[in-house]
């Protein structure tokens, strides 16, 4: 028997959002309950101070968009699409992209392949409860599954909705990450989106008259990442960060099941500088920029590894990182409906051709702790 019941959940960004009875099975998790206590923006709270949000918050919020998605473009496995939505973050580890990478060092899998493994209950997560959760509501494990790792080439639409170039998961973070950093240029108008998106084939494709609608996403997407998510210092943080777990490495084996609030308890009771100057917000400062070559990349890497400081006391930077790049990773790969035919996007708009090249300039920014800032200029002071 369905069972039709529902609450309410306050949601600063959407308002009120209902949550029906079988999603609340699986919000009811401790693998999603878990998403509480893990920062959307890792390390960005020491330059945002109001950036406490969470993958919790995220979450319901990209499930909110994929109930407006479902019934706007009457997706035929509306429950499937919500579900997987929901779930999209489960995997991510304490601090959230700001120590994926080393995260993935220590244990193999991302935040994607870890959720993936989560969502099946397999290997280190046997004990995992969603998938007995989502086979009672009446949804395959396998199937979230296959959606989240682009497997299924019937279930790619809803792949592309999930994570796509207009996805339920960038208008959500990009609206919230904008509210709470207070960086007004994030925020970007969903229902409009929803107004002039058309499903072709197995995509989502917007009409002609929409492409202002795409231009001002690019535009929003763009300038949060210049103003945040690559913020130099947010940048520093972060790399000080993935330094202090390799120091306490033994603790983080499981990091999976770990929340921001163990990576703190773990580094404030560690006695080296590098988690001495996080916990107090020491961080590093930067030196010197320069653009970016790979062969002055190396001539850098080789002059500070020859040096007398220690690794952890600099920190080498390229912002953009080098692998952000190309349309797909940028996201303007879009689709535009232009006289029945599917096009893009960049064929039909000089400004988001522009926008996509200046992701592609990049910087090498050069950090280090406060006493050691005169020995990099001596070091690299002289390099062009």
């Amino acid at each position: 028997m369905v069972n039709n019941t529902f609450k309410i959940i306050q949601d600063p960004i959407n308002g009120p959002v209902k949550v029906p009875y079988n999603l609340q099975k699986i919000i009811d998790t401790p693998e999603f309950q878990r998403l509480r206590y893990i920062r959307q923006l890792g390390m960005c709270h020491l330059v945002f101070p109001g950036a406490n949000h969470t993958r919790f918050e995220h979450s319901l919020g990209s499930m909110y968009l994929s109930q407006m998605f479902a019934d706007t473009l009457e997706i035929e496995e509306r429950e499937l699409f919500i579900v997987a939505s929901l779930l999209h973050d489960i995997g991510h580890p304490p601090l959230s992209h700001g120590a994926e990478e080393t995260f993935e060092k220590i244990t193999g899998l991302d935040h994607l392949h870890a959720g993936v493994k989560i969502i099946l209950g397999q290997g280190d997560f046997s004990g995992s409860s969603i998938p007995e959760v989502l086979e009672e509501i009446g949804i395959s494990p396998h199937d979230v599954a296959d959606i989240l790792l682009f497997k299924s080439r019937s279930k790619r639409l809803i792949s592309r909705l999930v994570s796509g170039p207009i996805d339920v998961d960038e208008l959500d973070y990009l609206r919230r990450d904008a509210m709470y950093t207070g960086v007004a240029m994030g925020n970007v108008d969903h229902r409009r989106i929803l107004n002039v998106a058309k499903i072709v084939g197995d995509d989502v494709a917007i009409e002609e008259k929409g492409i202002g609608t795409l231009e001002s996403i690019l535009i929003s997407r763009i300038l949060m990442y210049s103003s945040v998510y690559f913020h130099k210092t947010s940048r520093i943080a972060q790399i000080m960060s993935a330094y202090a777990i390799d120091q306490n490495i033994d603790k983080f084996r499981h990091p999976f099941s770990m929340t921001d609030n163990d990576f703190y308890s773990i580094i404030s009771h560690d006695s080296s500088m590098i988690s001495r100057q996080i916990m107090a917000r020491n961080l590093h400062k930067p030196v010197l920029r320069f653009h970016y070559t790979p062969e002055l990349l190396a001539l850098i890497k080789d002059a500070l590894i020859k040096s007398d400081l220690e690794e952890w006391e600099y920190i080498i930077d390229v912002i953009p990182p080098l692998d952000f790049a190309g349309p797909g990773r940028v996201k303007s790969d879009m689709n535009v409906l232009s006289n029945n035919e599917l096009a893009d996007v960049t064929s039909l708009s000089p400004l988001i051709r522009t926008l996509r090249e200046t992701l592609e300039k990049k910087s090498i920014i050069i950090s280090s702790r406060l006493a050691r800032t005169d020995r990099i200029k001596e070091l690299l002071g002289t390099i062009q």
